[in-house]
């Protein structure tokens, strides 16, 4: 019998931390691989993916709003009927992303992220993969180069290698990352109140933003705003600690 808006902002942080997280550190660790090699300009590479992590939410929030725009014009749109798929209204939809790929056959339990929800997941992964790239490349910094020769001694190639000692050996950065960023996605609220568009509010409004809505509407109920805030807690402190 409890509150049916704080379940739905729970299963919104839910979705929104069970795509995101994987997807930010299997992009991150992508990157971290790519910029350990001896490359040209490693330097200007780690810079540039690192820079989103360090850009004000505010700005990267309105490019994302003009890239996802529900007008034809929008980037987003013009690739979607490039490849001959109808627009979208992106962060306005609240139909779940099956829904739109595979038709309203989907029931509503198999239905996964809105459509605006997936865009602000992308956003996401786009602004924290970098700073995981970065930890990442530490991490890879303190692996032993011995290692590696051996196993090439041994007849070993580069996806057993990866495999079997940088992946291992990453196990600590990797556990690190992941309960950063399961902290991270149930704290989250700027990001997704800036991208936030009406007709979509209910399908990408994490708990978090339900709590700043009981504190800030007409008539602000504090103590119970507090209470989902302590809730919320409870629920971060219980991942941690399974974590």
């Amino acid at each position: 019998e409890g509150d049916d808006d704080v379940f739905q902002g729970f299963n919104v942080t839910l979705m929104y931390a069970v795509f995101s997280v994987p997807l930010q550190l299997a992009l991150g660790l992508g990157l971290a691989v790519l910029l350990f090699q001896n490359i040209r300009g490693k330097s200007f590479f780690r810079m540039i993916y690192f820079l989103p992590y360090i850009t004000p939410f505010a700005a990267t929030s309105v490019i994302f709003t003009l890239l996802f725009s529900h007008r034809s014009g929008s980037p987003a749109n013009q690739l979607l009927t490039t490849i001959g798929i109808d627009t979208q209204v992106w962060l306005q939809s609240p139909r779940g992303i099956f829904q739109v790929i595979f038709g309203d056959a989907v029931p509503d339990q198999l239905a996964g992220p809105a459509l605006a929800l997936v865009v602000i997941i992308l956003y996401n992964v786009w602004v924290y993969a970098g700073y995981s790239a970065v930890i990442f490349l530490a991490g890879l910094g303190g692996i032993p180069r011995e290692l590696y020769e051996a196993a090439k001694i041994d007849g070993a190639n580069g996806w057993q290698q990866f495999r079997f000692i940088t992946f291992p050996l990453l196990s600590p950065t990797t556990f690190f990352l992941t309960l950063i960023a399961t902290i991270g996605t149930f704290q989250a609220f700027t990001q997704i109140f800036l991208l936030r568009q009406p007709g979509a509010y209910n399908a990408v409004d994490t708990i978090n933003i339900y709590i700043y809505d009981e504190l800030r509407n007409s008539a602000p109920d504090y103590a119970y705003g507090s209470a989902m805030a302590f809730v919320l807690f409870g629920v971060i402190l219980v991942l941690t600690l399974v974590q």
